[in-house]
């Protein structure tokens, strides 16, 4: 039998082709751990994927609205308090006899009124409405009366003279009037004036401490003469 002879060396292709071998083998070795122990690697962001908005969300304002104020900005009252508070009613007329005429205006639970005889007697008067009722009182005078959305009807003592009374309610300009103020020459006038719905006029004029018969009276302006002096008026109420 004849004998196969190998070769003594390993040829050059050989050496080449066995070091490319190893050279691969030492990549994907090293392309392993680099991985961790075979794990895909992650997965790269693909251009063009939207993004969450980084903007942050406005957080509500938690604290209350401030309620209304009663009053406006200019001091005025607001709409409830204004609807709350009553607007004044007004009531005029004469007196039993007439020698006298009587004015009155109440507002919610306060009242004032106002006697006069047309010559040197009157009285102005303050107190409590309180349930259809008046009670009013002042400096040489009172009186006393119940009233409703027509009339007011009682009784009043000014300077020592006592009368009873009925007072129709009425409105502008009709009603009573009043003026305190030192005129030109410096004297000190205060005067009252009731206006009654006939348009006849009865008041009281002091001046410097003497009373006497009140001057004619410009309902529309409020304008009278008062010791030689032009003055304003101003309608009570």
């Amino acid at each position: 039998m004849s004998r196969i002879r190998l070769p003594g060396r390993i040829g050059p292709v050989t050496t080449l082709l066995a070091g490319t071998g190893l050279a691969v083998a030492l990549l994907v070795a090293s392309m392993v751990a680099a991985n961790g122990d075979g794990a895909e690697p992650a997965e790269r962001p693909v251009a063009g994927d939207a993004s969450p908005d980084p903007t942050p969300t406005p957080t509500p304002d938690p604290t209350p609205a401030p309620a209304p104020s009663p009053t406006g900005p200019d001091g005025t009252p607001g709409p409830d308090r204004a609807a709350a508070e009553p607007p004044p009613v007004t009531y005029v007329g004469w007196v039993d006899g007439g020698g006298a005429s009587v004015a009155i205006i109440v507002t919610g639970d306060q009242a004032i009124g106002y006697v006069c005889d047309g010559a040197t007697a009157e009285a102005w008067l303050q107190g409590s409405a309180d349930g259809g009722s008046l009670r009013l009182t002042g400096d040489g005078g009172e009186l006393t009366a119940t009233y409703d959305g027509d009339r007011a009807t009682g009784e009043t003592t000014v300077a020592g003279r006592s009368w009873s009374f009925t007072a129709e309610q009425v409105d502008q300009p009709e009603g009573l009037y009043r003026f305190a103020d030192t005129v030109a020459g410096g004297a000190e006038v205060r005067g009252g004036w009731i206006v009654l719905p006939d348009g006849s006029q009865v008041g009281v004029v002091t001046v410097d401490g003497a009373p006497q018969p009140a001057p004619a009276l410009d309902p529309a302006t409020g304008a009278a003469t008062v010791d030689g002096t032009r003055v304003t008026v101003e309608r009570q109420g």
